[in-house]
C-alpha cells in the first residue's frame, strides 16, 4: 500500500513538472525568453507561482530544462525514425528527413536553443549525443564499405545539419511545407561526392574556408 502511495505521488509530482515544462515551452516560444514571466508560466500551467520555484529556481533554470527535454525527445524522435536493417544511405535520408520536419514543426523552441545552448555545457553534451546519430550512421556505412573511406565525418556532419537548418529557416521564410527534395539533394551531394569532392573528402583535410564554400555551394543548389 505504501509503494502504491509512493508511486502515485511521484506520478503527480511528475505531471505538475511536465505540465510546467509544457506551459514555460508555450510562453518562451511565444513572447522569448526576456518577454517570458514566471506569472504567465504558473499560469498556463494552472500551478501557483511559488510551485514553479519549487522545480526550477529561475527563468534561466526553467530554460535550461526546456531546452534539455527537447534535445531528449529529438534524439529518441531520431532514433526511432531510422530503420536498424535499412542500408546506411537509407538511414541517412531517415535521419535527414526526419530532422528537417523536426526542425519545421519545432522551429520556434529550435531558436530557444540558441540562447540557452552557450551558457550549459550539459545542453552542449545532449546536442552532441545527437549528432552522434549521424556519426554512427556514416561509420557503419565507411566499416561496410558502402561510404568513401576518405569522408571525413565530423566536417560532413556539419554540411549534414547545417544545410538542413538553413533549408529549414528558407522554407519557413517562404512559407512552405517540407520538401523532400532538400534530403534527397543533399544526401546525393554527401554520399556521391558531386559539386564537393575536393573540399570534403581525400588524404588531405579542408581548410575552414574550402568547408565553407562546399556548404555554400550545397545550399545554393538546394534552394534553386
Amino acid at each position: 500500500m505504501a509503494a502504491t502511495t509512493r508511486n502515485t505521488s511521484r506520478e503527480r509530482l511528475e505531471a505538475k513538472e511536465s505540465a510546467i515544462l509544457d506551459a514555460a515551452e508555450q510562453i518562451f516560444c511565444k513572447a522569448g525568453f526576456d518577454g517570458a514571466k514566471i506569472s504567465d508560466i504558473s499560469r498556463a500551467a494552472s500551478v501557483a507561482e511559488g510551485t514553479v520555484y519549487l522545480y526550477y529556481h529561475n527563468k534561466q533554470d526553467l530554460l535550461t530544462a526546456v531546452v534539455a527535454r527537447f534535445w531528449t525527445q529529438l534524439t529518441l524522435g531520431a532514433e526511432a525514425a531510422i530503420d536498424p536493417e535499412a542500408s546506411p544511405a537509407e538511414q541517412l535520408e531517415q535521419l535527414a528527413g526526419y530532422h528537417l520536419q523536426a526542425l519545421l514543426d519545432q522551429f520556434e523552441i529550435v531558436s530557444l536553443t540558441y540562447r540557452e545552448r552557450p551558457q550549459q555545457e550539459q545542453s552542449l553534451d545532449q546536442v552532441r549525443d545527437y549528432v552522434r546519430i549521424f556519426d554512427r550512421v556514416m561509420q557503419r556505412g565507411i566499416d561496410r564499405n558502402a561510404l568513401p573511406k576518405g569522408m571525413i565525418i565530423r566536417q560532413l556532419r556539419d554540411v549534414f545539419f547545417g544545410t538542413l537548418e538553413f533549408s529549414a529557416r528558407t522554407l519557413k521564410l517562404r512559407n512552405q511545407p517540407y520538401d523532400h527534395s532538400i534530403v534527397t539533394n543533399l544526401l546525393t551531394l554527401i554520399i556521391e561526392r558531386s559539386g564537393s569532392h575536393t573540399a570534403l573528402s581525400g588524404d588531405k583535410e579542408p581548410t575552414n574556408r574550402e568547408l565553407m564554400y562546399a556548404l555554400e555551394a550545397i545550399q545554393d543548389k538546394l534552394l534553386k
